[in-house]
């Protein structure tokens, strides 16, 4: 009885043809949308002789998060500095920029974000268009630029995604 229904099966899976199915509606299809993101970073200048070593603080903005996760170096009117003499306290109310676009990035962190977990909300920003959540990361290194004889690595402190 067994190797009958078995026979059966292995006969319906051998004629068993495809069932034409119909594209869906292109404008109806779900598709994954990459979003924008602002990173709050600290930098470090290094050169292999002779000069001490610097730190200034940027705000990047990636037009897509996947630019942002290889390394990839932000293009030059995305990066703003707010600090060129040393790291910025991004716990301070009202830190800010302006982009070469004219677009300023203002942040309102809470001011014991830094304490908080890995990843967790850290307070707002805004560029005068619409608001995003900021959160905590994990002092990752974001990008590099360098020459032969300095570089210039930028680690992420915080991230900013729209609200």
């Amino acid at each position: 009885m067994k190797s009958f229904g078995v026979l059966t099966f292995l006969l319906a899976l051998a004629t068993a043809s495809p069932v034409a199915v119909s594209p869906a509606e292109s404008s109806l299809a779900l598709q994954k949308r990459d979003t924008e993101v602002i990173y709050l970073a600290n930098c470090r200048s290094l050169t292999s002789c002779c000069a001490p070593e610097g730190h200034y603080s940027v705000i990047a903005y990636y037009p897509a998060s996947g630019q942002s996760q290889n390394g990839e170096v932000p293009a030059s009117n995305n990066v703003c500095t707010v600090s060129s003499s040393n790291y910025v306290w991004w716990e301070q109310d009202g830190q800010h920029c302006s982009f070469p676009t004219g677009v300023t990035f203002t942040t309102h962190l809470d001011s014991d974000a830094a304490s908080r977990p890995l990843y967790s909300w850290a307070g707002w920003g805004s560029n005068g268009y619409k608001n995003f959540n900021c959160y905590k990361d994990n002092g990752r290194k974001l990008y590099e630029t360098s020459g032969p004889e300095w570089a210039k690595p930028c680690s992420s402190i915080y991230y900013c995604i729209p609200q």
